[in-house]
């Protein structure tokens, strides 16, 4: 029973850690109706900074490393994170505040990216920096024990400073004008208009209240822990989501009172099982299972659809004189064979290195694609595609090392397991929508990557598996110069691209695009609602599989760490900057964002992700079509040229079979 009132202890602490940073996450989205995602990496930039200031600054008074510098030194950052929540709403949100709630999630995982390539480049930009240990110390010193568990003076520190921040903005939101203000802003906006509350105000004041919140939460559970990049990014954000979704995600108290319900199952869970991953894999259990049974959490209520979910930018199609004409589906052919041949033809010519890296930006074009048939044509938010073309390489790499079947049977099989498994992730589709289910997705992701990846099961251990090249008929999947696989690879994209455009051309696709627009008037006019939502899920899982193949082909081994839950954020960021909807701008996201910075040889950890940001945001603001509007520009201009040339063509063929009039 001691043993047990240690580890609660414990949990409890890591709880109000939790709570602190999924009050922020609360916070923004009362005031500018947006989940941030990039919250946890405000707090990670907020350590960082911290930590130079105390260890390595100079400017500074007090000894580097004592207690009273890195007072000064967080109250620094933390000052600096204000700054940055301000300008961050000021320049990127306040002018995205009308857009699509996708709009808004994907420039928060651009901020997200980002920070992440910033603080890569300030303090991680070569191997001797990035194996630093870095700490901050604490400003207590005394610790007890109970039974054989230590509680330091990082934990009693938590328990001394959250509640007291708690406390605060209670009496803040309860007592002040300003913050009654602020909690009606939030409940209703039109209302508080009407007396004359600035909803500006309230939303830039939610943003530098929350990144404040977000600093202070690094800055309290960095002490257990030494600072690193990867502990204060994803796995953060997937606790703090969870936080705020268990207590409610307009609920104040709700969020510290989630952040409690996870921290201390996680430890719980620490306490009694010593299987690795298993906490996020207890975590995605837990998100799953309340926003099943009560997706408004423990104080909130459930989200609210919208009528118009539609958040596709239209792509503009051809004039009904061009796209009519029988000369423009040759032309559209044309180009995707020219396409196919000059790929094969370039791969024949570069070396066995440069075609590894076209061979895995043809499988993120797969990936891609499958995202584009979830996300662009029936409106279903997925964070966790990247975790689906990992189901499909080990079960791949399973097939052929393990279980030894024919490659021509291999294929299939992946398909229908990768369909398979993404109908399960559908499931909870039928209950949850909308930016909830964009956080489910992304916590199975990270349990697969943290438990599923590394089960003995799936992987066979942590090294993973070898996946040797098949041979199929004339193709030679195992060569050096790698030629024969690219080949396959071009047929497996060509293959899912077919898909894609022929549903989009079907009834099943007429069914998807009404999804996406408006769920209400398509359950009106009787589409089933349950099952083209799971035929989305199920035919963008299957292709995502199949790119996983592809991947797992050209790695030659896999394993957990080849399928990270950042790439899965990267690439959403890639469908969007190409062009969501568009299966061409699939093809043109993968090569700028994974295949062009490794062809130049840029690929060193922080200029993709800061670049990828930056991007981002630039098709947000200014291009929402992506790549693929500005390349259907330069298409229209073609085919007219090209129809153009062919009537004249034709009227000169008419004019010489004219007969010729003779006279008597």
């Amino acid at each position: 029973m001691v043993e047990l009132a240690g580890w609660l202890t414990l949990g409890v602490g890591i709880g109000l850690v939790y709570g602190i940073l999924a009050l922020g996450i609360v916070l923004v989205f009362k005031g500018a109706k947006i989940i941030n995602f990039a919250h946890p990496f405000m707090g990670l930039f907020t350590a960082f900074v911290a930590w130079w200031l105390t260890a390595r600054a100079a400017f500074l008074p007090f000894a580097q490393d004592s207690r009273p510098r890195f007072v000064v030194a967080a109250i620094l950052a933390l000052v600096l994170t204000a700054l940055n929540g301000y300008g961050l709403e000021r320049t990127i949100f306040h002018r995205i505040s009308g857009s699509s709630r996708l709009t808004q999630l994907v420039a928060t995982i651009a901020v997200g990216s980002g920070t992440v390539g910033l603080v890569t480049l300030l303090f991680n930009r070569n191997a001797d920096a990035a194996n630093v240990t870095r700490t901050i110390p604490t400003v207590l010193r005394w610790s007890f024990n109970i039974d054989y568990i230590t509680v330091t003076p990082a934990y009693i520190q938590i328990f001394l400073v959250v509640p007291a921040i708690a406390g605060g903005l209670y009496l803040f939101f309860q007592r002040t004008k300003f913050g009654i203000a602020v909690r009606g802003a939030a409940e209703n906006p039109d209302a508080a208009r009407l007396l004359g509350i600035s909803a500006d105000r309230v939303s830039q004041f939610t943003w530098v209240l929350g990144s404040v919140l977000a600093g202070v939460a690094a800055l309290l559970i960095v002490p257990i822990s030494a600072l690193d990049v990867s502990s204060l990014s994803n796995g953060f954000l997937v606790r703090a989501l969870a936080a705020s979704l268990v207590g409610g995600l307009v609920s104040l108290p709700g969020a510290i009172v989630g952040g409690l319900i996870v921290g201390v199952t996680e430890t719980l869970v620490v306490w009694k099982s010593d299987t690795s991953g298993m906490p996020e894999l207890v975590m995605f259990g837990v998100v799953v299972g309340f926003l099943i049974f009560r997706p408004g959490g423990i104080f909130g209520k459930p989200e609210e659809t919208a009528d118009q979910a539609a958040f596709v930018p239209s792509l503009r199609d051809l004039p009904a004189r061009l796209r009519l004409h029988p000369v423009t589906p040759w032309i559209g052919r044309y180009w995707y064979l020219t396409a196919a041949l000059f790929a094969i033809g370039v791969s024949r010519v570069v070396g066995g290195a440069t075609n590894q890296i076209l061979i895995n930006v043809i499988a993120f074009s797969i990936v891609g694609v499958a995202l584009t048939v979830l996300m662009g044509y029936s409106g279903q938010i997925s964070l966790g595609h990247w975790g689906l073309a990992g189901v499909g390489a080990f079960t791949a790499g399973n097939a052929l090392t393990e279980w030894d079947l024919p490659f021509v049977l291999v294929v299939p099989f992946v398909i229908v397991v990768g369909m398979v498994v993404s109908l399960g992730i559908g499931l909870p589709a039928l209950r949850i929508r909308g930016l909830y289910l964009a956080v489910i997705t992304l916590a199975f992701h990270l349990a697969c990557e943290v438990y599923f990846f590394n089960h003995e099961a799936i992987s066979g251990s942590t090294a993973g598996i070898t996946v040797d090249g098949p041979i199929f008929g004339p193709i030679d999947m195992d060569a050096i110069d790698g030629q024969g696989l690219f080949l396959f690879a071009i047929l497996a994209l060509a293959f899912s691209m077919w898909v894609a455009r022929n549903i989009a051309g079907t009834r099943t696709g007429r069914g998807f695009f009404a999804l996406r627009e408006n769920e209400r008037a398509a359950a009106v006019l009787g589409i089933h609602l349950t099952t083209y939502r799971l035929l989305a899920f199920a035919v963008s899982g299957g292709i995502a599989a199949l790119g996983g193949l592809v991947f797992a082909i050209n790695e030659g081994s896999i394993d957990a760490v080849r399928f990270p839950t950042a790439t899965s954020l990267l690439l959403v960021s890639m469908v969007v900057i190409g062009g969501l909807g568009s299966v061409d701008g699939a093809v043109l996201g993968a090569f700028v964002v994974f295949g062009l910075p490794r062809l130049v040889h840029f690929d060193n950890g922080w200029i993709v992700p800061i670049a990828t940001g930056i991007l981002l945001i630039v098709v947000i603001t200014r291009a929402p079509a992506g790549l693929a509007g500005l390349l259907g520009l330069a298409r229209k201009e073609m085919v007219a040229d090209i129809v153009e040339l062919a009537d004249a063509d034709a009227d000169l063929g008419a004019v010489g079979r004219a007969p010729t009039r003779t006279t008597a």
